[in-house]
């Protein structure tokens, strides 16, 4: 994630993102364009193991932070009792960013957070339905794209059938960048990705 939740993220979700709900939701997730950092690969989960909770700087949010391997954590992002959104962080950080809310995790496990915008307003929860399945511009990634109303759509990232992370797109573009992929979540439900290279996926 430079992979948001969502998720830049270093798909490093500078990643891709996290989907956030609540305080999050509207912070990690919804509303101003989300960037997320994510880890470039997303390494095998077994064996996780939970080693903190922190509180996040829009003191609504929770991070859950757990070791994976060596040089390796993720954090779930929580907020109102609902998991929001995950960032990985496998030999780099990772990042989340969105409407003031700026969540970052090193692969030592460290969260840090700051918050400098208005607290946004919890967003209800809806019903994701699948409306697409796009491969990306790097021919290898994938996306699975969600429709909640005709202006919230989430996208799962996919690298392996794997999720590595997820955008979310309230009344506001998301955005995710890794390793020269660039991915945009329109609220929608368009998704479009292009390589550094110049290579572009509709």
């Amino acid at each position: 994630m430079r992979f948001p939740c969502t998720l830049r993220t270093a798909l490093v979700v500078t990643g891709v993102a996290a989907a956030l709900a609540g305080s999050v939701a509207a912070a990690l997730a919804a509303g101003a364009a989300a960037r997320t950092v994510m880890s470039a690969a997303r390494p095998p989960r077994a064996g996780r193991v939970h080693v903190k909770t922190v509180k996040l700087a829009d003191r609504v949010s929770r991070a859950k932070v757990f070791r994976s391997g060596k040089n390796h954590h993720e954090a779930e992002i929580w907020a109102d009792g609902s998991r929001c959104g995950i960032l990985h962080a496998h030999g780099g950080p990772a990042y989340a960013q969105n409407n003031g809310l700026h969540v970052t995790l090193r692969p030592n496990g460290k969260v840090t957070s700051r918050f400098d915008g208005a607290r946004p307003k919890p967003r209800p929860v809806g019903v994701r339905i699948l409306v697409a399945a796009p491969t990306l511009a790097d021919g290898a990634t994938t996306a699975e794209v969600h429709r909640l109303t005709a202006d919230h759509h989430e996208a799962d990232i996919l690298a392996d059938g794997a999720r590595i992370t997820t955008l979310v797109a309230e009344g506001r573009a998301a955005y995710g960048e890794n390793d020269g992929l660039h991915i945009t979540l329109q609220p929608d439900g368009r998704l479009t990705s292009w390589m550094e290279d110049g290579s572009v996926s509709p």
